[in-house]
């Protein structure tokens, strides 16, 4: 079965009509190509002459708004305009969405008087939009296409040999598999402090993660708190100690060894008001409305399904409750290595999603006050993940309530 994507222009100025006919030209044996604008001009016949230019003939498309379309769901949208993560739709949990932005020919033509120059603003933008269909589109896929299990077997596996080799490195790059505890300026990086550092367990702190909810997530004492991907511990520890006797904490991580270990270190400290249960972050096994604070660090980049991560989360927070979260997003569209590798994923890069696609993601949850803040100091961090890893992600804290 074909794959099916969809360009998505804000104004049918042209460029998800040529996206379209590249991706006819060059794909189509195995995608189904569609195009459509939140706004309806007709066809642009300076698009239509400089592809006939270019030996593609888009003069029997038509102009087409979203709604127009039929009742198809979609493998990929690419919003294509340079505007388009403020007026494009949004499609929680039924597509990935890439923004590649693009300028708008006629915009950039708009001020050019002779008529054969501004076909030069056409042909550019032409060529730009070939470019990425036929050779960067395909890698766009590459991750989509990865089955979801298969995805968590990459994580689970990866972060099991961190368990079991007490935080050594799970490969030649570093990043969330980076040194451990045995070198503290690792999580001071993150924010940690020395305080926060030689309180925890020995063995907590694996050094894995992004930042430090602890800073955001304004803990109370008496407060039932969630960490999603608990790993050793390090995180609920230390919400622990805020909470209190009074108070709760619950990891939930879905690799045995990191369940194993965090409930090892809890009972070696003879920490009561924490507990560790296996699961996945997109299937909690938490009751409803029984959480008052979710926390989390640098994991639910790894996951496939970010939008059910968020569903879940909202349904076991109390009314009222609230997220603070590490984690990082993506500051432009990751290249093909990355997004096809696995090392990539389990460093916490490829998986990265756009602040506005995460912004929208937990709106359409059901949360309110979504605040993302980018952390740019982290990209000293990042830059030992991935070659070239602080170019395409960065660090973030991630706030909002039920």
């Amino acid at each position: 079965m074909k794959k099916r994507i969809l360009f998505l222009c804000t104004g049918n100025s042209c460029r998800s009509q040529m996206a379209e006919g590249w991706a006819r030209h060059f794909h189509s044996d195995w995608l189904e190509a569609y195009s459509a604008g939140v706004e309806k001009h007709g066809m642009n016949q300076n698009a239509i002459l400089v592809m006939k230019e270019a030996g593609l003939d888009i003069s029997s498309h038509s102009s087409k708004l979203l709604s127009e379309l039929p009742d198809l769901s979609f493998d990929l949208i690419v919003t294509v305009c340079d505007n388009a993560n403020e007026r494009c739709p949004f499609f929680p949990g039924k597509t990935r969405i890439v923004h590649v932005p693009f300028e708008d020919p006629p915009a950039l033509a708009r001020e050019i008087n002779n008529p054969k120059k501004a076909l030069d603003c056409y042909r550019k933008v032409r060529d730009q939009i070939k470019n990425f269909v036929e050779i960067k589109l395909k890698g766009l896929f590459e991750m989509k296409n990865l089955k979801i299990t298969e995805v968590r077997k990459n994580v689970a596996k990866t972060y099991g040999s961190i368990a079991r080799s007490d935080g050594s490195c799970c490969g030649p790059s570093t990043g969330c598999c980076t040194e451990i505890s045995a070198n503290p300026s690792i999580s001071r990086k993150m924010g940690y402090s020395d305080e926060e550092l030689n309180s925890v367990p020995e063995g907590a702190n694996l050094g894995l993660g992004c930042g430090n909810p602890q800073t955001i997530a304004g803990l109370k004492s008496g407060e039932t708190v969630l960490d999603l991907g608990s790993g050793g511990g390090f995180d609920c520890f230390l919400a622990a100690g805020r909470v209190g006797e009074t108070g709760q904490v619950i990891g939930v991580d879905m690799t045995p060894e990191m369940i194993a270990k965090a409930r090892e270190n809890a009972a070696n400290a003879g920490l009561k008001n924490v507990e560790f249960r296996l699961g996945e972050i997109e299937h909690l096994p938490v009751a409803d409305n029984s959480v008052d604070v979710i926390i989390s660090n640098c994991v639910v980049n790894l996951s496939p399904e970010k939008a059910q991560v968020f569903a879940e989360a909202y349904r076991v927070l109390k009314n009222g409750g609230r997220i603070a979260i590490s984690d990082v997003v993506a500051l432009q569209p990751l290249p093909e290595v990355m997004l096809n590798s696995k090392e990539a994923l389990c460093s916490c890069v490829s998986g990265a999603v756009s602040v506005e696609e995460l912004e929208k993601t937990i709106l359409a949850a059901g949360f309110s006050e979504v605040a993302i803040e980018v952390k740019p100091e982290s990209r000293e961090l990042i830059r030992t993940w991935f070659p070239e890893a602080e170019k395409y992600v960065c660090s973030a804290s991630i706030r909002a309530k039920k």
